[in-house]
């Protein structure tokens, strides 16, 4: 009697444990369901966020498309003069305000600066002749915002120093903002021969305010679907570049009709079939106002 009294506990014990398993298997696949449910109708944080939003700082404003270029930051920078006459010049740049894209990542700048178009030279006060370059600049910049056909030494005029150039200018053309105008303009910032990638392809404009008093400079780095990533690229179709900083006369010969081919592609590129897509990018400034 005891001994069948066992049995039938065990045979009790075992259905309830069975009958517990299966609970808690329906329990975890329920909340499974659950979260899964959860992950598809939750939608991502870009998709919270409005087509259009107006940014106001300071006197400045404009609006944009938050889905596709994210939150912006808006400060004021501090000057940064040169220091003593035999510094070599780079970074100088009056007091001025940034708004900095929150699509940006360290390698993928998207800006716009607003500056005092006249407190450039004061930057180099310590070096005379430095000071005669930038205001000389500033003469250029005004002459190209008129023709965009002018250039210096091949280059559209930049107020920032930098100790590089501009590798090509395609989708080149004036175009008007709030109370201003300027240029825009496609290409890669170089220091030495490189095959042009989406960590380099930018797309730039600068303008000059109706009463003169302010320069604008804004920057966006697009991607094409055929460029290569990034700067680390050595080959590109049929074509391979020598890792050498300076080219021969050959080699030289044959990356110049490379760069010829691959400009002419990107001329020819609708605004949609760059990312972002260039009229987003113009949209932006079109809308920008300075007020003071």
């Amino acid at each position: 009697m005891s001994k069948n009294l066992f049995t039938i506990g065990l045979v009790l014990t075992s259905f309830i444990l069975q009958g517990c398993n299966s609970a808690i298997s329906q329990s975890a696949n329920t909340n499974s369901n659950n979260v899964a449910s959860l992950a598809t109708i939750t939608p991502s944080p870009k998709a919270q966020l409005p087509e259009q939003q107006k940014v106001e700082f300071k006197g400045v404003s404009f609006t944009y498309n938050p889905q596709i270029f994210g939150e912006v930051k808006s400060e004021d920078i501090a000057e940064h003069l040169l220091e003593y006459e035999t510094d070599k010049p780079g970074g100088e740049e009056p007091q001025h305000r940034l708004f900095s894209f929150g699509s940006s990542t360290n390698n993928r700048h998207m800006y716009i600066a607003v500056y005092p178009i006249n407190e450039f030279p004061r930057m180099y006060a310590v070096n005379k002749s430095l000071v005669k370059i930038m205001e000389k600049e500033i003469i250029n910049l005004q002459k190209v915002v008129r023709d965009k056909n002018f250039r210096v030494n091949g280059q559209i005029p930049y107020l920032p120093f930098i100790d590089a150039s501009q590798t090509f200018q395609k989708k080149v053309k004036h175009f008007s903002f709030q109370n201003g105008r300027g240029i825009f303009f496609l290409t890669q910032i170089d220091i030495e021969p490189t095959l042009i990638n989406n960590e380099g392809l930018t797309y730039y404009f600068q303008g000059i305010s109706d009463d003169e008093e302010h320069y604008i400079l804004a920057e966006f780095r697009v991607n094409v679907s055929f460029l290569p990533k990034d700067y680390e690229a050595r080959e590109f179709e049929d074509y391979k570049l020598s890792s050498a900083y300076s080219l021969s006369a050959d080699e030289s010969s044959k990356h110049e009709k490379y760069l010829s081919e691959i400009t002419s592609r990107l001329e020819g590129l609708k605004p949609n079939e760059f990312t972002p897509s260039l009229d987003e990018i113009e949209k932006i400034i079109a809308s920008l106002k300075i007020e003071k």
